[in-house]
């Protein structure tokens, strides 16, 4: 009896199209380079473990043949996408009226964990990933013939296609701080990087 039922093509299919995906500039960028730019590679890396566990639950979902259930969240999820919105115009109004201007002053935003929740909200919240899982993941996989192991390896793809890029996008932000010039340069930066965060907010909130 056979323990592994995702062939080989489908699944460099779905490896391709979650590449694809992930490359492709969203909310989940947006926020990820923001956080990087001024607070460094760590802050970044938290907020992407938030997404890439919220794609597990996406995933989880998907493989149990509930994609309606996906398809519906965007209504059960409707008070979580406020709480999202309002949170991320609150960190980009906190920079945006942030007044050091030194290199090493840090922001006053929450704790890394806080970072994590926001990830996790934001793909739960992105119609773009509620789309890949809604449509594209059905194309590539037949929920009804997935074993454990099956799950398991494509929430191993996931961590190294989603994770791996939104890594590289939080390194990518935290290396444009070496190209701001000390004093206004790091003022102007929070301010940057606030606004975008506003309206990332802006549109999570209005898309809810």
């Amino acid at each position: 009896m056979r323990r592994y039922l995702l062939g080989v093509e489908s699944f460099f299919g779905l490896i391709l199209a979650m590449l694809i995906v992930a490359i492709i500039p969203g909310p989940a960028v947006i926020a990820v380079m923001s956080v990087s730019l001024v607070s460094g590679f760590k802050r970044g890396a938290s907020l992407t473990a938030g997404l890439v566990v919220a794609d597990y639950i996406f995933i989880v979902l998907a493989a149990s043949g509930l994609t309606a259930l996906i398809g519906a969240m965007g209504d059960a999820f409707r008070y979580v996408n406020y709480a999202c919105a309002l949170y991320l115009v609150y960190i980009g109004l906190k920079l945006v009226f942030h007044k050091r201007l030194d290199a090493h002053a840090q922001p006053a935003v929450v704790a890394e964990r806080s970072d994590f929740v926001t990830g996790l909200m934001i793909t739960l919240s992105n119609p773009k990933a509620i789309l890949f899982y809604v449509a594209l993941f059905p194309a590539f996989v037949d929920p009804a013939r997935l074993t454990l192991l099956d799950v398991l390896l494509i929430m191993l793809s996931s961590t190294l296609v989603f994770g791996s890029v939104n890594l590289v996008y939080a390194w990518l932000g935290m290396c444009s701080k070496s190209f701001i010039k000390p004093g206004k340069g790091y003022l102007i930066a929070n301010r940057v990087s606030g606004a975008a965060l506003i309206v990332l907010g802006a549109m999570i909130g209005s898309k809810s």
